[in-house]
């Protein structure tokens, strides 16, 4: 089984674990299964993480911009049944009503050239050949006015799992590290 993690992953991951972190042990983890690429970080996430939350992830976890631990997209080819999931399933109507179709056309290239669905669309290439999961703290919850629907939902379209990072940590047995909340600086 192979994981792709998002950037909201990543960032709550630098955020709320590894301040718990005192002896590295989820650090470790995390930068072995990037390593030996049961955890996909695609190249556009980690250009995402460089700008997203003033570089914290790259801060913390500078091994993300390594180019052995990233996955391209260069090749990554959407196929004409992808594209039609996009305009008929990816698309929240409601959101596209008031758009011309220059401004949808736009909104729709932005989407195809994202991380998102740079992410997506690699589970949807690669799913038959191996069980593919997606690592993400989006909920399906659509409440950002954009025109395409959040990672969650277009992965059940697809018929892709997800999983959050509480999830994925305790499917790989993880949910038992001693963590010392004492020794941070948050309390």
């Amino acid at each position: 089984m192979k994981a792709i993690i998002d950037t909201c992953s990543l960032i709550s991951f630098v955020r709320y674990y590894l301040p718990f972190d005192q002896d590295n042990q989820l650090k470790n983890f995390l930068e072995t299964q990037i390593l030996e690429k049961k955890i996909i970080v695609l190249d556009k996430v980690a250009k995402e993480c460089e700008y997203t939350s003033q570089g914290l992830v790259i801060s913390a976890l500078p091994f993300i911009k390594n180019k052995k631990y990233i996955t391209s997209t260069s090749s990554l080819i959407a196929p004409a049944k992808f594209h039609k999931l996009i305009d008929n399933n990816f698309l929240i109507g409601s959101e596209k009503k008031g758009l011309t179709d220059a401004e949808y056309q736009s909104k729709r290239d932005s989407f195809l050239n994202s991380a998102d669905c740079a992410i997506i669309l690699y589970a949807y290439n690669n799913k038959a050949s191996e069980e593919i999961i997606i690592i993400t703290e989006e909920t399906g919850y659509n409440n950002d006015g954009k025109v395409f629907k959040k990672i969650p939902e277009n992965c059940n379209i697809i018929d892709v799992k997800t999983q959050t990072l509480p999830e994925f940590f305790k499917s790989n047995d993880l949910i038992n590290l001693s963590i010392d909340i004492t020794a941070t600086s948050l309390f």
